[in-house]
């Protein structure tokens, strides 16, 4: 993390509220902080020098600010949950909001998208990125017409030209599912990393915070890391692979569900269920499932919904002549679900929605 400041988001939810707008860490398997539904400040720093040119805009009324939000697809749930949390707060808040993606995670589906929009001029951009600097030129079109952009989730290599970002702590993430895989271990054997693809900053923080919780451990190492395109049949092919090779292979982390899915799968058909164990990131109906089942053990649960609230609160702070209560950079906890506590109330909360017709 830069010296830009950062903001932790760790207030309470009600349950209700939880399912529009959620993120928060969980420690092990059972301490569960959950965030607010616009980031509390536990550190804040003034915005660096590089402030957004859009940020000069003069006060807009709610009834006249229209903010357009471009997830990295239209058809994930977790993307679905975050539209949910955004279209609470616009609500709320009295403005307009558009949703409008592809539907693949990759710069060819989104960049039509985002080129097209230009043309719409919405008061402000929510975007996630697919690409860390395929997505820069484009979004450098919005911030000269004197569009302000917020980031969610993925980001850019160049944060500096952004109003703000908004992102789960994916390097803590990554560093709870090293840190419950090695508990079910006994601290002890080979892991390796099921990613998706380099070049996308979630998973590569993902496994960055992975790698560096598992040196922690003196009889624990990285066997391997492998890369899966988002194919949950790759990701099975890779499993079975790795567990021929390593026969001291204790564990997989899958940064997504595609990866997670397909070393599950395979761990369960190679019969090594609770003896490899798999950890899994996103509480999406189907990585719920495995978890309930027992074929993955561990989940990394976000709160894409507040994410999207508070893109949209952030965003009318700006137009609203308050971008001084904007932090640069937000980093939202997470979640830690388990097997043994897939149905507690507590965690269950936090899964993702499978529609929203908002």
């Amino acid at each position: 993390m830069t010296n830009e400041g950062v903001v932790m988001s760790n207030m309470h939810r009600s349950k209700g509220a939880a399912r529009v707008g959620r993120k928060a860490r969980m420690v092990g398997s059972a301490a569960v902080v959950a965030a607010g539904a616009t980031a509390a400040s536990l550190a804040l720093v003034g915005p660096s020098s590089a402030a957004v040119h859009a940020a000069k805009a003069p006060k807009v009324a709610a009834k006249n600010i229209t903010i357009a939000l471009v997830p990295g697809l239209t058809t994930d749930p977790f993307y679905i949950t975050m539209h949910a949390g955004a279209a609470a707060e616009a609500k709320k808040l009295g403005v307009k909001l558009t949703w409008q993606g592809g539907t693949t995670f990759s710069p060819t589906s989104q960049l039509p998208v985002v080129n097209a929009l230009l043309a719409e001029h919405p008061s402000a951009l929510l975007i996630a990125p697919t690409d860390v600097v395929a997505l820069k030129a484009p979004i450098e079109k919005f911030i000269k017409a004197g569009i302000p952009v917020i980031t969610v989730d993925t980001t850019l290599t160049d944060t500096s030209i952004l109003a703000a970002r908004i992102t789960s702590n994916n390097f803590q993430g990554g560093e709870q599912a090293a840190e419950t895989i090695a508990k079910l271990a006994h601290y002890k054997g080979q892991v390796a990393v099921d990613n998706v693809n380099p070049g996308i900053s979630t998973t590569d923080a993902r496994q960055a915070g992975f790698i560096a919780q598992i040196k922690k451990y003196p009889k624990m190492s990285v066997a391997a890391i492998e890369y899966n395109n988002d194919s949950p049949t790759l990701a099975a092919s890779q499993t079975k692979d790795m567990v021929l090779k390593f026969p001291k292979l204790v564990g997989i982390f899958g940064t997504n569900i595609y990866g997670a899915q397909g070393a599950g799968e395979a761990i369960a058909a190679a019969g090594k269920k609770g003896k490899v164990f798999v950890a899994a990131y996103d509480a999406e109906p189907a990585t719920v499932k495995l978890l309930k089942q027992g074929v993955i053990n561990v989940l990394v649960i976000q709160q894409p919904a507040l994410e999207g609230a508070d893109g949209v609160k952030y965003a009318y702070d700006i137009l609203t002549g308050h971008k001084s209560a904007v932090p640069k950079a937000t980093l939202v906890q997470n979640v830690v679900g388990t097997t043994a506590n897939a149905s507690n109330p507590s965690i269950s909360k936090y899964y993702y929605l499978s529609s929203f017709s908002g």
